[in-house]
């Protein structure tokens, strides 16, 4: 009879064969996430939109807190009559990050729900060990899933997203990147072209993830027109 592995051998060989891969682990950390504690936090938002020439700019700080009870917003520099575009930025907010929870904020201040639907139908291409602003991490490549209906598929001529996500050794992501690049044919001949970059960073206090800073970069042209945006975000605890 083949003698069997040795016993350490065989634990080590075990232990790697059931070690999850790192889009798991980042999974099984976001819903591992206890109920968040009350938060307060300063939101700086600063926005470039570009289009047919003419430039438009919008500067805008709120204090928000976070609980148990809900959402307030406790100071607001933009004036009461002002419309909310809830950080639409034109398309540039990743698909899927503001489809779960409601209300102006709820991304920068609870950012694991949004993330967990963006990776449910992501698949990880590739995995490796790289160090993030000095700190241990595992960088993961992604594809992701625009999540279009089958109308819209019907017109593309080119769709790509995929993320680039940093995850710390428990698993939660430290940083994140969005590309995204749509081709597609509208009305017979014309074309419509986007690009979506979107960088966000995360921070940990207690229990909650809270976005630390978010950059968003679009570019595109549809029927003739090229259009642009530019929007940073940053969140400071208070």
């Amino acid at each position: 009879m083949r003698p069997g592995l040795p016993l350490p051998l065989a634990l080590l060989l075990c232990g790697a064969l059931l070690r999850a891969d790192g889009l798991s682990d980042l999974k099984a950390a976001l819903k591992g996430l206890p109920a968040p504690a009350k938060v307060k936090v300063k939101v700086e938002a600063e926005s470039l939109e570009r289009e047919s020439g003419k430039d438009s700019t919008e500067r805008r700080t709120t204090v928000v807190e976070d609980g148990s009870e809900g959402l307030r917003i406790l100071e607001d520099s933009r004036p009461a009559a002002a419309p909310a575009k809830a950080k639409e930025k034109g398309g540039a907010r990743a698909p899927g990050a503001a489809k779960k929870g409601s209300g102006e904020f709820h991304d920068e201040l609870r950012p694991a729900e949004g993330l967990l639907e963006q990776l449910e139908k992501a698949r990880l291409l590739e995995e490796k060990a790289e160090a993030y602003e000095g700190r241990p991490a595992r960088r993961l490549r992604l594809a992701m899933d625009l999540d279009l209906d089958a109308e819209a598929r019907s017109h593309l001529k080119k769709a790509d997203y995929e993320a680039t996500v940093w995850i710390g050794p428990d698993g939660l992501p430290l940083a994140m990147d969005h590309r995204i690049e749509v081709r597609a044919r509208v009305l017979l001949l014309a074309s419509v072209w986007t690009k979506v970059d979107i960088r966000r960073r995360f921070q940990r206090v207690q229990n909650r993830l809270l976005v630390l800073d978010e950059h968003a970069d679009v570019q595109g042209a549809a029927l003739g027109k090229s259009f642009s945006a530019k929007e940073t975000t940053r969140c400071t605890v208070l």
